[in-house]
């Protein structure tokens, strides 16, 4: 199966996630590229955050990328060039508050990234995250104005990120020039944390 193929899985239940890679796996021999893109919000202050919301962010956002690497690395395995991306968040740097959940969902996503460049560089796998920055998505669809407006004027460039260009340098990235670059986080803002 050459290409890339998407699937709609429950990324908060083992059982979907299980039922996914048997399915994946009966189509696939080899798998070249791994993208962990996935996120999801539970917003609330730290003393109005129900154990529920904690958890559902922590399991989509952090648990599932392991248990896929983890079910696919055998796939992964069978490339001459495999590459692994997570997709963080400058929250990851910084904090966020309102969102402790998903700032340390992200954070540990950064470090699970750095953990597994080093563990798969043995076996030639590729680890790095891109921050794609702030863009309008499904995700940031219900921010209020006042929110947007804020991320516009921290950003240098005064505009949002654009996702077909963070689409582009996942392509770049994934491409065979890049061989050497592991543990990366490639940030497409520069203001400071």
């Amino acid at each position: 199966m050459l290409g890339a193929h998407g699937a709609a899985v429950d990324l908060a239940s083992a059982k979907a996630m299980d039922e996914f890679v048997a399915e994946f796996q009966k189509k696939t021999e080899q798998l070249d590229i791994l993208i962990h893109n996935a996120a999801m919000t539970a917003d609330a202050l730290i003393e109005k955050m129900s154990e529920q919301q904690w958890d559902k962010v922590i399991s989509v956002n952090l648990k599932a990328p392991f248990y896929l690497t983890r079910q696919l690395l055998s796939l992964l395995l069978r490339s001459p060039q495999a590459k692994i991306f997570t997709l963080v968040s400058r929250a990851g740097l910084s904090g966020l508050a309102g969102a402790a959940n998903y700032a340390a969902s992200k954070g540990g996503l950064i470090a699970m990234t750095k953990t597994l460049a080093k563990e798969l560089g043995r076996k030639k796998i590729l680890v790095n995250a891109v921050n794609p920055g702030f863009m309008r998505s499904s995700m940031t669809e219900n921010v209020p104005e006042e929110v947007l407006q804020q991320n516009i004027e921290m950003s240098p460039l005064k505009s949002f990120t654009d996702p077909e260009e963070v689409a582009d340098f996942l392509i770049y990235l994934s491409s065979e020039k890049m061989r050497r670059v592991t543990g990366q986080v490639f940030h497409f803002e520069s203001r400071p944390f």
